[in-house]
Parts: structure tokens; C-alpha cells; sequence
């Protein structure tokens, strides 16, 4: 509790590290000291394991091997969040108690960073500024806050009275702080959480499909009035300003060429391995490549471990949403039924907003697994690819 809680203050982010290595070391003791080699099965287990063992085995043709092997091992201690949560929490109860604690955790924050973006007299609506709250920066923040909208949704859904009336309040005071975060991905990872949300609740089929036909007119007017206002654009931070996505594309295309040249066994695990490959050039604007990353997590993962490891983490991706919709849908107005919906909803989103950055590392890593550990924890499914079926309500 006290690390979903904490885990968006940067300046615990090692102790909270080296307090889970803590736990760990912890429960690996209890366990051998009783003689209990039981571990809870998911199916993760494969694509993990084989995604892993690529990494370990790219190392060797790494641009910086040793790098790469640091980076594997932080990787490997991240995933085992999710086992030491999927082999631990055996109740309900005690997620829900996680959920609460990393919520409170963000309205919390969430408030500080209100607070202290007013107190600095910036402006609501100018992308200059932005919220950070006691997280390392506004993008840091506005990503945490979108793993924080659905879990938000959730306890408002399993809540009646007062207390829905609480969680609801406390949903506006997160998406108000993801606003003065002012993070056009961030925004936009939100708008696809939204989307997802209606594209699975909604059951009549005429009325769920009609917000597709709304998106793409969203995107023509976007569209429109970007490119009206660019011409009139003097703040670099301006909303229509599109300078850091033409950064990112010079900065994808020399990546592309790349990828092209060694599609197999990439360049070596580790989200500075772009900037060691590309020491001392410049693209055609004059920018030092040297000091920049990919922005993109998908682009990242090509990149370092080749189409083979990039296969792999699509497969785990693909394996968390397909277990969590299996579990929405089939428990459907339950709790476990309403996790697995956020679960997809947490995927959705930190997905989307790391397509413009790569921030899947650190404590985000660690409560990604954690909240992903958390679902598997009370439903552990299969009967597909050899695992059986459980469903696991309270009791594991």
C-alpha cells in the first residue's frame, strides 16, 4: 500500500525500489523457510519468459553491452512486481485497499499540483506552464494521472451514496490536474481511454459504432484549426504548434533507416541506446541526436531488440487485454468484471501516451506491473494455450 501510495514522488522513486527489493527478499524467505515452492501460473508466464530470454540473448550484439545488461536486469526486477503481487494479494479486499491507497495517493498529488500551479500565478490555459506536482516533470505526471482515471471510475462503480459522490469529486480533481498538466499526449491518451470505455459498455451496436464517424470529425476540425493557426503561432508551447512532433519524426525517420539496416537483433536493450548509436550527428535541421530518444515506446522497442523482441512485448500486451476483456465480459457488473475493464483501460492509456515518449521505465514500470498483478491476482484465467481456466474471486 505504502508503494502505490508514494510511487509518484520522484524523490523516493530508489526507496521505494529498494524497499520492494525488501519485500522480495522477504517473501522468497518465507517461502523457502516453509518449504513452499508453489508459484500461482498466468498466462503471462511464456510470452514474459521468452521475451526476457530475447532480451538476454540481443545483449551480445548490443551497441552497448553492458548498458543493455543493466537495463535487462532492471526489466526482470520490474516483472517481478507482478509475480510477487499475483503470489501475495490473495484477497479482494486487499486490492481493493492497493486501489484506495495509489488513488489517495493521486488526489493527493493531484491537489498539490493545483495548488502549487495557481499559487505560481501561471495560466490555465497556457501550455507554457505545466503542472508537476512532486513528480520529476509534467509529462511524468500527467501520465501517472492517466493509470489513475480508471481505477478512479472504478471505486466511483463499486460505490453508492455519499461515498460515489466522493470518488466522483475526486475524479474531477484528477482530470482538472491532467489538464494544467498541459501534455498533448497525455490529453489524448485520456480522450482513447474515453473511447475505449464506450466502445465497451455501450451494447446497442448503432449507437457504440456512431462515435466513430464523431472521432474522425474531431480529427478533420483539429486538423482545420491547426493548420489555420500555425502561420499565427509565436509561443513554442502553443497548443498548435507542432514543433516537437516534427522533432519526433526527423528523430523516427533516422530510426526507421536504422531499423532497416539490422531488423532482427536490434541495437541493444535500454531507452538511451538510440543516443549511443548516434553519438556526435546531427539530423538535417542541425539537432544533436545524440541527446535525443525515440518517443515512442512501440518505435523504441524495434529499435533495441529487433521485430522478434518487438513480437514478443505485443504478445504480452496482447495476452494482459485478451484475459482482461475475457474476465469483463464474462463477470461482468462484478468487481473482478469492473478491474478487468480498468486493466484494459490502463493498457489503452499508457500505450497511447507512450507513442509520444517512452516512459515505461522506473516507478511507472513498477505500478504498471503492480495494477496488471493486481487483476491476475483475483482472475486468473485459461484453458487457452495449455493453461486452466480459474476463476479467482477472493481466494487464490
Amino acid at each position: 500500500m505504502a508503494i502505490a501510495m508514494f510511487i509518484m514522488v520522484a524523490k523516493l522513486n530508489h526507496i521505494i525500489e529498494y524497499f520492494f527489493v525488501g519485500l522480495l527478499i522477504l517473501w522468497v524467505g518465507v517461502k523457502v523457510r516453509n518449504r513452499d515452492f508453489h508459484l500461482v501460473r498466468t498466462p503471462l508466464d511464456l510470452p514474459i519468459f521468452f521475451f526476457l530470454a530475447w532480451i538476454l540473448i540481443t545483449i551480445h550484439f548490443a551497441v552497448d553491452p553492458s548498458y543493455s545488461f543493466g537495463e535487462w536486469r532492471k526489466t526482470v526486477l520490474q516483472i517481478l512486481m507482478f509475480y510477487f503481487v499475483v503470489n501475495v494479494v490473495k484477497k479482494e479486499k486487499y486490492v481493493r485497499q492497493i486501489i484506495f491507497a495509489f488513488l489517495l495517493g493521486v488526489f493527493l498529488w493531484s491537489g498539490v499540483g493545483i495548488v502549487d500551479h495557481l499559487v505560481r500565478g501561471d495560466s490555465l490555459f497556457d501550455r507554457s506552464s505545466h503542472a508537476y506536482s512532486l513528480t520529476a516533470s509534467g509529462q511524468w505526471f500527467s501520465t501517472y494521472l492517466v493509470v489513475g482515471v480508471p481505477f478512479a471510475w472504478l471505486l466511483f462503480r463499486e460505490s453508492e451514496g455519499r461515498l460515489a459522490k466522493l470518488y466522483l469529486s475526486i475524479s474531477f480533481v484528477i482530470i482538472f490536474a491532467l489538464l494544467l498538466a498541459h501534455q498533448r499526449g497525455a490529453w489524448l491518451a485520456f480522450f482513447a481511454q474515453l473511447t475505449g470505455l464506450w466502445l465497451i459498455c455501450v451494447r446497442n451496436k448503432f449507437l457504440k459504432w456512431s462515435i466513430v464517424p464523431f472521432i474522425f470529425g474531431l480529427i478533420l476540425i483539429g486538423g482545420f484549426w491547426i493548420q489555420e493557426n500555425q502561420k499565427s503561432v509565436v509561443q513554442h508551447n502553443h497548443l498548435a504548434n507542432l514543433g516537437s512532433i516534427n522533432l519526433r519524426l526527423g528523430v523516427w525517420q533516422i530510426a526507421f533507416e536504422q531499423i532497416l539496416a539490422n531488423p532482427i537483433m536490434g541495437y541493444g536493450y535500454g531507452n538511451h541506446t538510440f543516443q549511443k548509436n548516434n553519438e556526435k550527428r546531427t539530423d538535417g535541421s542541425g539537432n544533436d541526436i545524440s541527446e535525443q530518444h525515440l518517443h515512442n515506446v512501440l518505435l523504441s522497442m524495434v529499435y533495441e531488440v529487433g521485430l522478434i523482441g518487438f513480437a514478443l512485448f505485443a504478445l504480452v500486451i496482447f495476452r494482459i487485454i485478451k484475459t482482461a476483456y475475457h474476465g469483463a465480459k464474462k463477470l461482468r457488473g462484478t468487481f473482478a468484471g469492473n478491474l478487468g475493464l480498468c486493466v484494459i483501460l490502463l493498457v489503452i492509456g499508457v500505450v497511447t501516451r507512450n507513442l509520444f515518449d517512452n516512459m515505461l521505465v522506473g516507478t511507472l514500470s513498477y505500478l504498471f506491473w503492480l495494477l496488471i498483478g493486481m487483476y491476475f491476482a483475483i482472475h486468473v484465467s485459461s484453458q487457452r494455450d495449455g493453461f486452466e481456466e480459474k476463476i479467482i474471486l477472493g481466494r487464490l
